[in-house]
């Protein structure tokens, strides 16, 4: 094995080697992935060094920092003289050097290089946990993965090639296979130091390392989900297979956080079924469903593992949610690759058709059937459980969505509720699409809450998040368009409190409606939302900068209810950004990012909606939309 770790950032190491330093004076350890090297609370008896591997630190279960190859583990205690301050696990299988006080204080004596070198790293190591304790947690991109089947199967045929292809295009990837550790090594142990230090080695060449699985070495296997930051469990759809002696080994090591599921289709349907199965058998961060007959769902798959993935965050805002819309078209138009989409409220509701695909022009339609044509938001009824009739609601999100789960859509989804069983905030990620965005549109004593088979009570979304690009960035890493509603000038109101009727006074309005014109103020559900934004706009945003917030002032006189003007939003929504696009002014960043993906996707030739639109004949249009509007109209 050789002194010095490659790469180009060795730390430590590189002082310590400088004068020709002999390592194996010191004492080496080795770590499989999940073994303890520091336990907070403990004694600071020695300095470590990283020879080959990671290490990950923790406190209380937050991630605070990763520590590769050449550099010192547990030197704040070291220093200090106090307890271990943290916890620090094996992510690797690796191996350690130690050092004890009286051989790190002889090297320094001989070198004052050895202790400024220690110092950098210190420094730069508080630097790096005070970002992750303050910043929200994202899902870094892997730095190495492993295909691995589910059950007894084998990968598919090509699977991996592929999905190497697919990453090519984000980040530089490299294969380890059986066989090149075999021709690197030999008949090595694959727990052997110089194994270790190997796989080490390769992944320090590469942004992504993709371990493949043998279906034949299940010693090799385990040893690609131990060097693994994600697990990709794959299998054909369909009933979900016993688990096998190599996931029951990965369940025991592995975190669901660190596990996917890939459910390879044989053909793209409208809805996928069963998949509610296999989550519960295998949970895991997330699952994707590919269709092999094209490479664009593994393109997805690899932007979300690169930490490319583009989100689409909708807020809430009764009318205002068909700016979201103009908005979605926009983005389609300019070939931005969409791949998650999440929402609140209203949000949650226009986000559940991007998910399915939809048109934004069918979008639009089904905005002016619901809410204008049928009236569906605006039917009054005994005030006993709500303001508003919510069945007639309910029937129309029914036939929107049909009966399909969010776990069964190709692309993924989620809905923010309020859960007031627990006064905490809920995503659904899970269950039938239709009740999801049902909830998150619960609005308070308008609608009666959604009440849950186990007899949780959820309420509109909005109340304790009305824009969840947080939600989002817990997901994954990457670029989003994040769409709200500001009004950055103060609305008053011309208004006199004291002509405002009592219950005697609104009786008699209604009864006679030709008598007394009541007062010009706000509604019930008006007020009600506009609670939601002055909760929202009490927060300081968050932003990255390769989030692209579209939040346009709403015209004049336009409320959260004007449901009849949703067509002069949806063209706001999608001038505005088209305009942001053009000239992103402070937006630059975002829109490099999303820019320099849509100009990926039109290279390998994906077709944006708008150029399909002029080559498509009326009566191709024509079917198409009638293939959407079918569950709408079949009602």
């Amino acid at each position: 094995m050789g002194n010095e770790p490659a790469g180009k950032d060795r730390g430590l190491f590189t002082a310590l080697t400088k004068h020709g330093t002999d390592m194996s004076v010191f004492e080496h350890e080795t770590f499989m992935r999940g073994d303890i090297l520091i336990r907070e609370g403990t004694d600071a008896d020695a300095l470590y060094l990283v020879e080959s591997g990671r290490f990950r630190v923790e406190k209380s279960g937050v991630h605070l920092a990763d520590i590769g190859a050449g550099n010192p583990v547990g030197e704040i205690a070291f220093f200090t003289g106090e307890k271990r301050t943290a916890d620090v696990i094996a992510a690797r299988d690796s191996v350690v050097l130690r050092l004890k006080r009286n051989e790190y204080e002889a090297l320094c004596r001989r070198d004052p290089d050895i202790a400024q070198a220690t110092l950098a790293v210190l420094a730069g190591r508080l630097a790096e946990t005070s970002r992750r304790v303050t910043a929200d947690e994202t899902p870094p991109p892997a730095q190495s993965i492993a295909l691995v089947p589910a059950g007894d199967g084998t990968l598919p045929e090509g699977l991996a090639e592929r999905l190497l292809d697919s990453l090519r295009l984000y980040c530089t990837p490299r294969a380890v296979t059986l066989d090149a550790f075999r021709d690197a090594l030999g008949d090595a142990s694959y727990d052997s130091g110089q194994a270790i230090a190997w796989l080490s080695d390769r992944e320090r060449e590469a942004d992504c390392l993709v371990y493949v699985a043998d279906p034949d070495d299940g010693d090799w296997t385990r040893t690609a989900i131990r060097q693994a930051d994600q697990v990709l469990m794959v299998s054909p759809a369909g009933p979900p297979p016993a688990h096998s002696e190599i996931e029951r080994f990965m369940f025991d090591l592995l975190p669901a956080e660190n596990r996917r599921l890939l459910l390879v289709h044989p053909q793209r349907s409208e809805w996928v079924r069963g998949t509610d199965a296999w989550l519960e058998s295998r949970p895991c961060f997330m699952h994707h469903h590919l269709c092999l007959s094209d490479d664009d769902d593994l393109q997805r798959l690899a932007r979300f593992l690169c930490g490319r993935a583009v989100g689409v965050v909708c807020s809430g805002g009764g009318a205002f949610g068909s700016v979201q819309v103009g908005v979605y078209k926009a983005m389609r138009e300019a070939g931005v690759p969409l791949d998650i989409f999440g929402g609140t409220s209203v949000g949650s509701a226009m986000a559940a058709a991007f998910s399915m695909g939809l048109d934004s022009d069918e979008i639009d339609r089904r905005t002016e059937e619901i809410f204008v044509k049928s009236g569906a938001l605006s039917r009054l009824t005994v005030p006993r459980y709500g303001l508003l009739d919510h069945t007639e609601f309910d029937r129309y999100l029914r036939m929107s969505y049909t009966e399909g789960n969010i776990e069964d859509l190709w692309l993924p989804y989620f809905a923010v509720v309020s859960d007031l069983s627990y006064n905490t905030k809920e995503v659904m990620r899970t269950g039938p699409l239709w009740q999801a965005v049902r909830a998150s549109c619960a609005i308070p004593a308008a609608l009666p809450p959604f009440y849950t088979k186990e007899g949780r009570m959820l309420a509109d979304g909005g109340m304790l998040d009305n824009m969840p690009y947080k939600t989002m960035h817990s997901l994954k890493d990457g670029p989003n368009v994040i769409i709200g509603i500001r009004r950055s000038r103060p609305q008053l109101f011309d208004v006199d409190y004291f002509a405002l009727p009592g219950r005697a006074g609104l009786i008699r309005a209604y009864l006679l409606p030709f008598g007394k014109i009541l007062p010009r103020a706000p509604g019930l559900m008006s007020t009600i939302l506009r609670s939601f934004l002055v909760n929202q706009a009490a927060r300081d945003l968050e932003l990255k900068p390769e989030d692209l917030l579209i939040r346009p002032d709403p015209p004049d006189g336009l409320g959260f209810m004007n449901w009849e003007r949703h067509g002069e939003l949806y063209d706001m929504g999608y001038k505005l950004a088209c305009e942001t696009i053009e000239d992103p002014g402070p937006h630059a960043a975002a829109v490099s990012a999303l820019m320099t993906l849509a100009r990926i996707n039109l290279e390998r030739g994906i077709e944006r909606p708008a150029a399909r639109a002029e080559k498509e004949t009326p009566e191709d249009a024509a079917a198409r939309v009638a293939d959407q509007s079918a569950p709408l109209d079949r009602a």
